[in-house]
């Protein structure tokens, strides 16, 4: 699928531990068809026996005071093995008003095993064509 180059959920990062990025506005809301946020990831593993990362999307729908994951890909398996992957992320909002500046943003919502480890980056692409 196509992408923006310009617009960016997430640039390459290397995390241990949960995470959100920065917020992403999108005053209007998706397109009718939704948006997919497009997760590619390498050098994911553990050091000893067997963990998990999962990705997701948060929304603000009042301008960044009050987060929730609305949107969540299933668990990533993570062995002793770096593995590397692209997820994507479906997600679908409306404003319930342009003023209250919906925002949107990629988090590792959970990430678990003996020193778990993944670098990802994310980027938005269209829902469908």
């Amino acid at each position: 699928m196509a992408t923006d180059a310009l617009i960016a959920l997430q640039a390459s990062v290397t995390k241990t531990a949960t995470f959100t990025g920065a917020a992403l506005t999108l005053a209007g809301g998706t397109p009718r068809r939704g948006l997919n946020a497009r997760v590619i990831y390498s050098a994911a593993s553990v050091s000893a026996s067997t963990g998990s990362v999962t990705f997701g999307i948060d929304v603000s729908y009042d301008g960044g005071s009050t987060w929730n994951t609305d949107f969540q890909a299933p668990a990533v398996a993570l062995s002793t093995t770096a593995a590397s992957g692209e997820i994507h992320i479906p997600f679908s909002i409306s404003p319930t008003s342009v003023a209250n500046g919906t925002q949107v943003r990629l988090a590792v919502e959970a990430i678990s095993g003996t020193t778990a480890t993944v670098t990802y980056f994310g980027d938005i692409e269209v829902g469908r064509p």
